[in-house]
């Protein structure tokens, strides 16, 4: 399983338009996105003209307009449970965190370590939720679901500034940084490997 992760996209659409250029070279299975879109239609529908699987969920920077746009379009996953390669994708929004929680729970319960969880805030961590004023901004209660199920990976975004990827656990927890910033991830589950790539 070869995943492109990408965050904060904040209608950066040049930056998406580069990533979306080289699709074909980078051989992905699915396509995720851990919110904050801001732009509707145009970004969305960059996203939806490609031939991979994709699945998302949306940002606190996301107004409840593209949450329903990624739903209706069939790519949002918080509070859902979507089989994808053999593994199963939930997420958790970045706009309604407890209530998508405690349904991205059901499938952790369900599948362990054979779900991939996708969430816009980043787990309570030691590397990929640090700010600038080294304050730790991830989410203790994400961090419970992978101490307690321990997915296969856990994808995120969110803090900008605390690019990087750890193991919390078993669990391959990633934050490719903003893809405003041309930053994205390549994350390959078959050889427990991320690379951060920059455009």
């Amino acid at each position: 399983m070869r995943i492109l992760h990408i965050s904060d996209i904040h209608c950066s659409y040049a930056y998406l338009e580069r990533i979306l250029g080289i699709l074909n070279e980078l051989n992905v299975d699915v396509i995720v996105v851990s919110g904050d879109f801001e732009c509707n239609h145009d970004i969305i529908g960059m996203l939806m003209r490609q031939n991979v699987p994709i699945v998302a969920v949306p940002g606190n920077m996301d107004d409840h307009y593209i949450a329903r746009l990624l739903r209706e379009q069939g790519i949002a996953i918080d509070a859902q449970c979507r089989l994808i390669g053999g593994y199963y994708f939930t997420g958790i929004s970045g706009l309604e965190v407890y209530t998508s929680m405690r349904k991205a729970e059901e499938c952790l319960r369900k599948y362990r370590e054979k779900t991939i969880l996708v969430t816009h805030h980043p787990p309570r961590a030691s590397k990929i939720d640090v700010t600038w004023g080294n304050v730790h901004a991830g989410l203790p209660d994400i961090t419970r679901l992978i101490e307690e199920y321990k997915p296969r990976a856990c994808l995120c975004g969110h803090i900008h500034e605390a690019r990087g990827y750890e193991v919390i656990g078993k669990t391959l927890c990633v934050n490719p940084g903003p893809l405003a910033l041309g930053y994205y991830a390549m994350v390959d589950l078959n050889k427990n490997e991320v690379i951060l790539e920059e455009l």
